[in-house]
């Protein structure tokens, strides 16, 4: 009895592992083939980062460099799951869909994008091999490009546009350059630069600008005093704003205020 007892927990244990679908089983082979390929430390099970930076070279107009990451994501995808050919479209199709929303915001025609990328995206569905698929995609991202680096002006302008309104939602908080250029995925030096080329001023001046620009909105509001107004606008120092705002009023706070007519808060200075 007890040896058929043994017989029937070793089939309950086959029964168990081979119960498994076989996707589930692709997947723990696919993040074994991870792990060896990437090392434990470095592991992750998609290269998110990658994805980022892609936008960014697409962004900045950096066609090699985009072309480099698509070539390490397509990598990433075929080492974890190259048999599968479903999964690789599925991916495919993902990464159409962020290339073209990076092709928007660096400026590419609206129209244009919209129009070529249900077409992509539907060719990838008639496709039959993982070569096809790759290079399919690859030819997407150079389509995509194209239209997004020929409107260098109208891609300056989508860049400064995501700045300025980072700028808008942030400026009570102490943002920098470096900010602003990892929030819209580029660098700081190309940031710099566009934004002196199509504003005329530093991204620092522009910022200070729009914070003195607040303060005196804030000014007008007498239960607040102007220690008050100087941290809502994204200044920990007092003393400095008061400086900065005399700098380009040529007036304290506190008597730009009383010559607008509103009466001070206590203490305020």
């Amino acid at each position: 009895m007890c040896t058929d007892g043994s017989s029937a927990n070793k089939t309950d244990e086959r029964q168990t592992l081979s119960g498994g679908s076989e996707k589930e089983i692709k997947d723990y082979v696919a993040s074994i083939r991870s792990r060896q390929l990437l090392g434990v430390d470095s592991y992750k099970p998609y290269p998110y980062d990658k994805e980022k930076l892609l936008i960014s070279a697409i962004t900045t107009g950096n066609a090699e460099t985009a072309r480099r990451y698509l070539n390490e994501i397509l990598g990433f995808i075929f080492f974890t799951g190259s048999e599968d050919l479903m999964t690789l479209k599925a991916r495919a199709m993902e990464l159409t869909v962020l290339i073209s929303r990076a092709s928007l915001d660096a400026g590419a025609d609206e129209n244009e994008i919209y129009s070529l990328c249900p077409k992509f995206i539907n060719h990838f569905i008639s496709l039959d091999n993982l070569e096809d698929v790759c290079r399919a995609l690859t030819s997407i991202l150079n389509r995509f490009m194209e239209l997004t680096f020929n409107r260098p002006d109208v891609r300056n302008i989508s860049i400064i546009s995501r700045a300025t309104a980072y700028i808008a939602a942030n400026y009570m908080h102490p943002i920098t350059l470096k900010d602003t250029a990892d929030h819209i995925y580029i660098s700081s030096s190309y940031l710099s630069r566009i934004f002196r080329s199509e504003m005329g001023v530093r991204f620092s001046e522009y910022l200070t600008k729009y914070r003195i620009d607040k303060s005196k909105l804030l000014l007008t509001d007498p239960e607040l005093t102007v220690s008050d107004v100087a941290s809502l606008v994204g200044y920990t120092d007092q003393s400095y704003f008061n400086k900065v705002f005399k700098r380009m009023n040529g007036v304290s706070p506190k008597k730009w205020r009383l010559s607008n007519g509103n009466p001070p808060a206590e203490n305020q200075e």
